[in-house]
């Protein structure tokens, strides 16, 4: 649906556009050459990547050449433990968790309140998250061959800089209906996309919700469901 809710804003009908994906499974929406213009249809493409934790669902998106908006992939990671009973500690220094980050990244949650142990935990794991979907790689990827430095702005793949990347860092704060309680659940969400080979590594951050408004867009189930009718016109 957040596909046909993106185009239906950019007021292109249904039939004036098409989805196609390539061998990984990263999509892209090329719409009607007869609409566009010769010499801006190259630079048409919209690519999009669909990322879904507990109860938030999301989608990062961007316009270009298609070589290069295939590049885009978004990391949800919820602010929790797992089993819910297990503290923060204990749960991002078990083996599981352990073994998905780097000696450098372990350290930077070393001496660490549980508060901001599990925030900087989430962000790392979302970074992963959003570098590996961008890149078109499969479940069972190694999080531990990659690794941010995020306090000195830099990122590595196998010891390789990840040069041209951007990573685009907020949260989500939800209230979600559980029965007749309304419950609070946080996000950390991180959007990640190719620049070009020649960029730096860059990670941006909001310093104020007018900021993070300028480029995401939040929308309740209940928005979603009165639009359904509308989105295949």
């Amino acid at each position: 649906m957040l596909p046909l809710l993106m185009m239906r804003h950019r007021r292109i009908p249904r039939a004036k556009w098409k989805d196609c994906s390539n061998n990984q499974g990263k999509h892209w929406i090329e719409q009607s050459e007869e609409d566009i213009p010769p010499e801006k249809f190259n630079h048409s493409m919209i690519g999009y990547h669909l990322a879904i934790s507990n109860s938030l669902c999301g989608m990062a998106m961007t316009q270009g050449e298609r070589q290069k908006v295939t590049n885009i992939g978004l990391g949800i990671v919820q602010y929790t433990v797992e089993p819910r009973a297990q503290f923060i500690r204990s749960f991002t220094l078990s083996a599981h968790v352990a073994a998905q980050l780097t000696a450098l990244e372990l350290r930077s949650l070393e001496n660490q309140s549980e508060g901001v142990m599990l925030r900087r935990l989430s962000i790392l794991l979302a970074l992963k998250d959003s570098y590996i979907r961008a890149i078109g790689q499969p479940i069972g990827f190694d999080y531990a061959r990659l690794e941010f430095d995020v306090s000195s702005s830099q990122a590595s793949g196998d010891g390789t800089p990840l040069t041209g990347w951007e990573f685009r860092v907020f949260t989500a704060n939800l209230g979600v209906a559980r029965g007749a309680q309304l419950v609070q659940e946080q996000y950390e969400c991180v959007c990640a996309f190719y620049r070009g080979p020649s960029g730096e590594t860059k990670f941006v951050w909001h310093q104020t919700p007018r900021e993070l408004e300028s480029w995401v867009q939040f929308i309740n189930i209940d928005q979603m469901i009165k639009v359904i009718p509308k989105l295949t016109a």
